[in-house]
């Protein structure tokens, strides 16, 4: 096999693939199997109770015989000690948050049909629903002083034209759901009614926050819904009282979002893109009186990507999480102009429990006395966890006990691995070793590589890892290489630009040179190399098999192909952004970058795969591919699921996903050689 950076020869074809047979049992006694992987649980929504005594926490598992997700609310004192539950495991519940008097706690359930705000007693006792909505209630927050809930929901009183039009749409708008003791008190309330944008709903409640008397609420607003418009996000503020809304001068018309009322009513906290918005995300924290007047920027962060978290109780700073390399790191951000400091994240030390979970619900959080603060922290090797500590001297302690089940399952070694790419570019990886590494043999490697190509590679419990069966490859017998390749977040703002007109090429060069440098490391097989996928991982799967015939086999899932049809079939034009601009007038660069095009070159078995429904990666852009190749006889697969879109399968088909990648390498593989 040549292993070489001129184009190769590589190239796939076939049909739907008859992959491996549904899961049977598993038990935390065997090794890793991507069927062992669905029992490890997820937890999410992470709060201190208002008096500070206790946590409540969703646990998040797998349910494969009825084909459901299901979620558990549970309370636990501080210690540990004491857990209970406090909503039993459902396939319909998400999203638990305190009452502000912590006598109740409120959530989403979709029991009726329709996602709905419900209430439940803080010791478990009478779950009721609060909200009567016909449309799903897409999130929501309690009022500071306990009276009401604001959430977001489409316009339930919306009829569809008679035919299609993309103009036309359903807006999103702010409502609000009084309360009494006995639960909802009255109609909901539109609090942004006749307005000319949509309510954004990116980032669910992060995008929309009560001031701390309760009578106004700053949100996020857009022209129109998808992601495209989210781009060109503003700021307004509803009267609670009243409904009148106002839109937010914050000095320019950049995308500014995450905001937030100070404790004490002076500021509202957002970030803010200092120009046009970016794919490779730029932003700083900005501060602008809630009375009005001039914005403040503060000074920019390590990696110019703050989520801002929540601000301090004395209002003199902001929480906040920012992408550092393999973790998320988590600081504060003085608002006096003194410069951040960092509270925990570790980067270098993979050992040390840090926040790995990309930010799809609350997995932080600081008391309200400013003293203490609880996570959710993973590594490679330790499951998810509650952990607490104290802020002033940090030393987290592990209190949860959901996933201790699986301690005693080995998992290989992974390790942070440097090397310079061809323009002597400094790249990071995490590379997993073989679960029975010996060093007196070579094994066969597998890279897997991660979406974006704004995404990152986390120090994440490798059983968890999203669309990978990592920690079944390592127990096959394999290396994996997770290579952070330019355009990833978390190592600067020149590292994850460079990648804009480079789309295809420095990227390629960083995995390739990569999968070079641990090959020349030793334990490697260079005749035994695999390369795996999802997203733009995917994209770049099909793309390095029509550049370079180094590889055994392929698996992609839901990858672009062919970017001139992608841009006008898909939401939002993040491709193109990385590309230079649209291939109107970039035609040649389209041409020249898109794997569609280049065919002729694959030599390389692949696998393709993806959702049915995805509306990010249309599953259009896998069969443009597959037919292409197999029109020149290419060795390729397609296979696309059912009631799967881009980021969500069915567990079962989820499963056979997982499964299906390991099974497809593992026909193409050899017996690992002696060194």
């Amino acid at each position: 096999m040549k292993r070489t950076w001129k184009h190769a020869v590589t190239l796939l074809s076939l049909c739907l693939l008859a992959l491996a047979a549904l899961p049977g049992d598993s038990s935390a006694d065997d090794a890793w199997t991507p069927e062992t992987s669905l029992d490890v649980k997820r937890l999410s929504d992470l709060s201190f109770s208002p008096d500070g005594d206790a946590l409540l926490y969703g646990v998040n598992t797998v349910d494969l015989e009825n084909d459901s997700y299901l979620t558990e609310f549970v309370v636990s004192d501080l210690d540990g000690t004491n857990v209970r539950t406090l909503h039993e495991a459902s396939p319909h519940i998400s999203g638990a948050q305190w009452s502000p008097d912590g006598r109740r706690v409120a959530y989403l359930s979709a029991q009726s049909g329709t996602n709905n705000v419900w209430l439940i007693n803080a010791d478990g006792s009478g779950p009721r629903q609060l909200t009567d909505a016909k449309l799903d209630v897409a999130s929501f927050r309690w009022a500071p002083d306990g009276t009401a809930i604001a959430f977001v929901m489409a316009d339930p009183s919306y009829v569809d034209p008679p035919v299609n039009n993309p103009d036309v749409f359903n807006k999103n708008h702010l409502w609000l759901q009084k309360l009494d003791e006995n639960g909802a008190s009255g109609d909901i309330i539109d609090l942004t009614p006749d307005q000319d944008f949509t309510v954004s709903i990116w980032a669910g409640n992060w995008s929309y926050g009560w001031s701390p008397d309760s009578k106004n609420i700053v949100f996020v607003y857009q022209e129109a819904p998808g992601l495209d418009s989210w781009t060109h996000a503003q700021l307004a503020i509803t009267d609670v009282a009243n409904q009148q809304v106002t839109k937010v001068d914050i000095g320019n018309e950049n995308w500014a979002y995450f905001p937030k009322y100070s404790p004490d009513g002076k500021w509202i906290a957002f970030i803010n893109a200092p120009g046009a918005f970016k794919w490779s995300f730029l932003w700083d924290i900005k501060l602008i009186p809630a009375a009005g007047g001039e914005t403040v920027t503060l000074p920019s962060s390590k990696n110019q990507l703050p989520f801002i978290w929540q601000w301090a109780p004395d209002s003199k700073g902001l929480y906040y999480v920012e992408n550092d390399r393999v973790t998320y790191s988590f600081y504060r951000m003085p608002i006096d102009g003194s410069p951040y400091e960092k509270i925990f994240g570790s980067p270098e030390n993979l050992d040390a429990p840090g926040l790995n979970t990309y930010l799809v619900s609350s997995f932080v959080d600081v008391r309200d006395d400013n003293e203490k603060l609880a996570f959710i922290g993973q590594t490679y090797n330790t499951a998810p966890a509650v952990y607490i500590s104290d802020i002033a001297d940090y030393a987290p302690a592990k209190i949860s006990s959901a996933n201790d089940a699986f301690e005693d399952i080995p998992i290989g070694k992974t390790e942070l691995i440097r090397w310079h790419s061809l323009d002597n570019t400094e790249v990071e990886a995490l590379l997993t070793y073989p679960t029975n590494f010996d060093a007196d043999r070579q094994y066969p490697l597998a890279v897997q590589i991660h979406g974006g190509p704004n995404g990152v590679d986390f120090n994440e419990y490798l059983p968890l890892m999203k669309f990978f069966a990592t920690a079944a490859f390592s127990a096959d017998d394999y290396f994996v290489l997770r290579v952070n390749y330019r355009g990833t977040l978390g190592y600067g703002k020149t590292f994850r630009e460079d990648l804009i007109g480079n789309f295809g090429i420095l990227d390629y060069q960083d995995i390739i040179s990569g999968v070079d440098h641990v090959v020349d490391m030793g334990p490697v097989d260079p005749e035994q190399l695999f390369v795996i996928g999802q997203s733009n991982g995917g994209t770049m799967t099909s793309w390095i098999v029509t550049q370079t015939d180094m590889f055994k086999a392929a698996c992609a899932i839901a990858g672009e192909t062919d970017y001139i049809s992608l841009e006008g079939t898909n939401g939002y034009f993040q491709t193109s952004w990385y590309l230079g601009g649209s291939f109107i007038d970039h035609l040649q660069v389209f041409l020249d970058r898109s794997p569609i095009f280049h065919v002729k070159n694959v030599t390389t078995p692949i696998l393709i795969q993806g959702g049915l429904l995805d509306d990010n990666v249309p599953h259009t852009q896998l069969e443009e591919f597959y037919r292409a190749l197999r029109r020149v006889g290419a060795d390729a697969h397609l296979v696309g699921y059912p009631g799967s879109d881009h980021d969500d399968y069915p567990p079962k088909l989820y499963l056979r996903l997982l499964r299906s990648c390991l099974d497809w390498t593992d026909k193409h593989r050899t017996e690992p050689t002696q060194n």
